[in-house]
C-alpha cells in the first residue's frame, strides 16, 4: 500500500461545523459522514474506481495530499484550508464547492468543471488547469503562479488581487471576468483586450455585464454603474458607497452586508429573489420591484434591462419603456394599455392576451414574440419589426403598421379592420383567414 496515498480526514468533523459540545467524539460524526470518509479514503487508493459522488461533503481542512479524485462528482463540497497538494482532480466536478484557502499546488485539475466554485486565497502555485471550466470562479487573492490555464474558460470570474504572474494564458477566455490594480498578470498580457473588467473604487462602468460574477467583499465604492447586468450576482460585503446605481438590474442579486450608503438606486429593478440587508429598503431609493401581477402604472423604466422578467399579469398602463430590453420577457395577460414602447426590445417576450391598446410600439423589435390573442387596438406599430411573430387571434383593429415588417408573420383569426399597413412588408405572410375590412394599404397594392 502506498502511504503517499493515504487519505486523513479530521476526526472530528462535528466541532469543524462548529458543534459547542465540548464532549464531541467521534461519536457525534453523523453516518453520511462516516460514509464519506470511508468512500473517499478508499477510492483514493483505488485509481479504478472513478465518478463517486460526494456531493455536499464536509472536508474542511481535510489532509487529501495526492489522492486520486479524478472524476469524482464533488459539487457543493467544502474543501476549506484542505490540503490538496499534487491532487488529481482531473475530470472532476466542483461546481459550488468551497475551496477556500485550500492549498492546491502542483495538483491536476486538467478539464475539470468549477463553475461558481469559491476559490478565495487559495494556492494553486504550478497548477494543471488545462482547459478547465472556471466560468463565475471566485479566485480574489488567489496564488495562480506558474499555473497552467491554457483553454480555460474564466468567463465571469473573478480574478481581483490575484496573482498570476508566469501564469500559462494562452487561449483563455475572460470576457466578463474581473481583476483591479493589485492583480497581477504575466509580462506583456492584457487583460482588458482579453475582454475583462477592470474595476476598483470610483470606476466608470455604465452598462457593464457582471450578471453571476461573485464580487464579495470587493471595494466599488463611488464607482458609476448604471444600467449595470448585475443579475445572481453575489455582492456580499461589498462596498457600494455613494455608487451610482440608476437603471441597475439587480434580479437575484445577493447584497447581503453590502454597505449601500449614499447609494443611487433610481429606477434600478429588483425580484423577490434580491437579497438586501435587513431593514434596507430599496423602493424608497426608487427602485422597483419586478414579479408577476406588480403594480407599475406610470413608473418610468426608459431603458432599462427587463430581460427574461417575469410581468405576468402586471399592471403597466401609461408606463414609460422607452427603449427598455425586454426580450424574452413573460408579460402574458399584462396591462399594457397607453404604454410607451418605442424601440422597446421585446424578440421572444410572451405577450399572450396582453392589452397594449393604444399603445406606441413605434419601430419596436417584437420578432418571434408570442401575440396571441394580444389587444393591440389603435397601438403605434409604425416600422416595428414582427418578423415570425404569432399574432393569431389578436385584435389589430384600427392599429398603425405602416412601414413595419410583417415577413412570415402567423395572422389567422386576426381582426385588421381600418389597420394602416401602408409601405409596410407582407412577404410570406397568409391573409386568407384575416378581417381586412377598410384596411389601408398604399395606391395599387392588395393584400395575397
Amino acid at each position: 500500500m502506498q502511504t503517499s496515498n493515504v487519505v486523513r480526514l479530521p476526526k472530528i468533523v462535528a466541532n469543524q461545523r462548529g458543534d459547542k459540545s465540548a464532549n464531541a467524539n467521534s461519536n457525534a460524526i453523523s453516518e453520511k459522514d462516516r460514509n464519506w470518509q470511508a468512500s473517499i479514503g478508499a477510492n483514493s487508493l483505488n485509481p479504478s474506481v472513478k465518478g463517486t459522488d460526494l456531493r455536499g461533503a464536509y472536508l474542511r481542512g481535510a489532509y487529501l495530499r495526492k489522492a486520486d479524485l479524478r472524476k469524482f462528482d464533488l459539487r457543493e463540497v467544502c474543501f476549506s484550508f484542505a490540503d490538496l497538494i499534487e491532487a488529481n482532480l482531473s475530470e472532476a466536478c466542483l461546481t459550488l464547492a468551497n475551496l477556500s484557502e485550500a492549498c492546491l499546488n502542483l495538483s491536476n485539475l486538467r478539464k475539470a468543471v468549477l463553475t461558481q466554485a469559491n476559490l478565495f486565497k487559495t494556492n494553486l502555485v504550478g497548477a494543471d488547469l488545462h482547459q478547465a471550466d472556471l466560468r463565475g470562479v471566485n479566485f480574489c487573492k488567489a496564488n495562480l503562479v506558474g499555473a497552467n490555464l491554457e483553454g480555460s474558460n474564466l468567463v465571469g470570474a473573478n480574478l481581483c488581487s490575484a496573482d498570476l504572474s508566469s501564469t500559462d494564458l494562452r487561449s483563455v477566455k475572460l470576457q466578463n471576468a474581473v481583476y483591479n490594480l493589485a492583480t497581477r498578470c504575466p509580462e506583456g498580457f492584457d487583460m482588458a483586450k482579453a475582454g475583462a473588467y477592470l474595476i476598483g473604487p470610483n470606476m466608470f462602468l455604465p452598462l457593464i455585464n457582471l450578471s453571476g460574477v461573485d464580487l464579495s467583499g470587493t471595494d466599488l465604492r463611488g464607482s458609476d454603474l448604471r444600467r449595470a447586468n448585475l443579475r445572481e450576482t453575489k455582492l456580499i460585503n461589498v462596498n457600494l458607497v455613494a455608487a451610482n446605481l440608476s437603471g441597475v438590474n439587480l434580479s437575484g442579486a445577493n447584497l447581503t452586508g453590502a454597505d449601500l450608503r449614499e447609494a443611487i438606486f433610481k429606477k434600478a429593478v429588483y425580484t423577490l429573489r434580491t437579497r438586501f440587508s435587513q431593514d434596507f429598503d430599496p423602493v424608497k431609493l426608487g427602485a422597483y420591484l419586478i414579479a408577476p401581477d406588480v403594480s407599475l402604472v406610470e413608473v418610468n423604466l426608459s431603458y432599462v434591462d427587463l430581460s427574461s422578467a417575469n410581468l405576468r399579469g402586471a399592471n403597466l398602463s401609461r408606463a414609460n419603456l422607452t427603449g427598455v430590453d425586454m426580450r424574452s420577457v413573460d408579460l402574458s395577460k399584462a396591462n399594457l394599455r397607453k404604454a410607451e414602447l418605442e424601440t422597446a426590445k421585446l424578440q421572444d417576450a410572451d405577450l399572450k392576451a396582453a392589452d397594449l391598446t393604444k399603445a406606441n410600439l413605434k419601430q419596436a423589435n417584437l420578432s418571434n414574440a408570442d401575440l396571441r390573442g394580444v389587444n393591440l387596438t389603435k397601438a403605434n406599430l409604425h416600422g416595428a419589426i414582427l418578423t415570425g411573430a404569432d399574432l393569431r387571434g389578436a385584435d389589430l383593429t384600427g392599429v398603425c403598421l405602416s412601414r413595419a415588417n410583417l415577413s412570415n408573420v402567423d395572422l389567422r383569426d386576426v381582426d385588421l379592420t381600418r389597420a394602416d399597413l401602408r409601405g409596410a412588408n407582407l412577404s410570406g405572410t397568409d391573409f386568407s383567414q384575416v378581417d381586412c375590412t377598410g384596411v389601408i394599404l398604399d395606391e395599387g397594392s392588395a393584400l395575397a
